[in-house]
């Protein structure tokens, strides 16, 4: 009777293997995990900073012709509208003439930036105006001042893990006919480094 009863159980146990052959385990495919995007650096903000270089200056007609040493402080806003950014910029900036150790000049100037948004790259252009004066000069008139147009290009890096340290190069060009009313048209230009902080 024992051995009745385990016949049947063992023809209960494989009785679907023998009926429908070996089943294979099922094996789930892995699921592909999609990369987190890149984060994207955002520019809009405040910012102010520091910026010294070298440059020259000159009437424009090859009389003087002089090195210069403009250094200056900078505020300014930038506004990122994803593929560009756009911005204004308040500088003052002074400096002296290398031929002229008696003189010195001072420029305040005011900037439209137009750049193209690279991540934490920005390579821009701007234009704008300065008030642009002499000082110390010998004779009946001791200065000269004048409103210069202002044009130029420029790229900013976005150091550290926040961005807030930003470094960058500048080169600018100022440009005036008839300066002050003298008859000598004015061209300066300068490259600079600047620092600035983002707020």
């Amino acid at each position: 009777m024992k051995h009745y009863a385990a016949a049947a159980l063992l023809f209960a146990a494989t009785g679907p293997v023998m009926a429908g052959g070996p089943v294979a385990p099922v094996v789930e495919a892995p699921v592909a995990v999609a990369p987190a995007p890149a984060p994207t650096f955002d520019w809009t903000g405040f910012y102010a900073g520091l910026s010294f270089g070298q440059g020259k200056a000159s009437d424009d007609g090859g009389v003087t012709d002089t090195d210069t040493d403009p250094w200056g402080l900078q505020v300014g806003y930038l506004r990122d509208l994803g593929a560009f950014v756009v911005g204004g910029e308040l500088a003052y900036v002074q400096g002296g003439y290398d031929a002229f150790p008696t003189n010195d000049w001072t420029s305040t100037r005011l900037k439209l930036i137009g750049g193209y948004d690279a991540g934490r790259f920005l390579p821009y252009g701007f234009v704008g105006l300065s008030n642009y004066e002499i000082d110390g000069i010998s004779g009946p008139v001791t200065s000269l001042s004048d409103t210069v147009t202002i044009y130029g290009l420029g790229g900013r890096f976005a150091v550290g893990d926040r961005g807030r340290i930003v470094v960058g190069l500048e080169y600018l060009v100022e440009n005036k006919n008839n300066f002050d009313g003298t008859g000598d048209d004015l061209e300066s230009n300068d490259l600079s480094l600047r620092i600035d902080y983002r707020f």
